[in-house]
């Protein structure tokens, strides 16, 4: 007498690889840009960040701030309070249902002068936030992996 039938095992191995799937998938959002096509980004050197209206989760906005100073940083650009080239904004929504997670990102970029906005970046998606989850680092440099844009 058998015990499982040949198409139960085919539905446990498709199963198994839809899990897998779900697991190293990690970050699962979409990332998406826009800029200024007039703007010469070559003149920019440094920056500077100022506050949005997202504050209910402080911790995600440091962390934001943390990994878009590594890439910008990896970029060649210099945070600074003295006359920056440009100014970096964020605005982050969260899944209210789950406070680590974060279903958009918003990164903004102005022209210093004249608070031009002149690049945004968003990733959009389930954002895993908390500390041992590695999302909210890679949707940050898959953003800013866009930024400076190249001329067409």
């Amino acid at each position: 007498m058998r015990v499982f039938r040949d198409d139960a095992w085919l539905g446990c191995f498709l199963a198994m690889i839809f899990g897998a799937g779900v697991v190293l998938g990690g970050c699962r959002a979409t990332i998406k840009y826009s800029y200024d096509h007039t703007a010469d980004f070559s003149t920019y050197k440094s920056y500077s960040w100022t506050s949005a209206p997202f504050h209910e989760e402080s911790l995600i906005e440091k962390n934001v701030r943390y990994y878009a100073d590594q890439s910008l940083k990896d970029k060649g650009f210099v945070l600074t309070s003295n006359n920056p080239d440009f100014v970096v904004s964020i605005v982050c929504n969260t899944d209210y249902t789950h406070p680590y997670k974060v279903r958009l990102l918003n990164l903004y970029i102005y022209r210093a002068k004249g608070k031009e906005l002149i690049w945004q970046g968003t990733a959009e998606g389930s954002l895993k936030a908390d500390a041992a989850s590695s999302d909210l680092a890679e949707a940050v440099k898959k953003i800013l992996a866009n930024f400076l844009p190249e001329k067409r």
